[in-house]
């Protein structure tokens, strides 16, 4: 287990006992005394790694809903995950900007009238990560209105 931290980098105490369930599968006895025995001595620590992973996906133009996917899918509980995005310092206002960069990185500055096109962003929004309030309020922005 240690080689595959080395070697690959932080793994969430889960996926590392899945990783190592595979490899050694014809002897998976010692796995998970192994696995408490790093958590003791501090070598995976899910919380740590949570934390740093959200900071690297914060500092992306992703929303919230996506982050919590994207750790989810890492294998960390929901109560770390809640602990990890409430650490996130960031409003609305924040929000609604990196939305904003996406749409006119994607669709332009001139907001969205054609219904087809605007379904297409609004989805393209949520799916980043953004919810429908935001994503919605970003469609329709225009740079005359401020």
């Amino acid at each position: 287990m240690i080689w595959l931290i080395e070697r690959y980098g932080d793994y969430s105490a889960k996926a590392l006992l899945q990783k190592a369930n595979v490899l050694f599968k014809d002897d998976t006895q010692f796995n998970e005394p192994a696995l408490s025995y790093l958590i003791e001595h501090g070598i995976v620590d899910d919380s740590r790694y949570a934390q740093r992973l959200t900071q690297s996906l914060s500092e992306k133009n992703i929303g919230v809903n996506k982050i919590k996917e994207k750790l989810f899918t890492k294998g960390f509980s929901s109560q770390v995950i809640n602990e990890c995005i409430a650490t996130i310092e960031t409003t609305d206002d924040d929000y609604f900007d990196k939305a904003l960069i996406l749409k006119i990185r994607k669709f332009g500055e001139a907001p969205i009238e054609d219904i087809k096109l605007k379904q297409k962003a609004l989805r393209h929004l949520i799916s980043k990560g953004f919810s429908y309030a935001i994503a919605n309020k970003v469609v329709g922005y225009s740079t005359e209105d401020y």
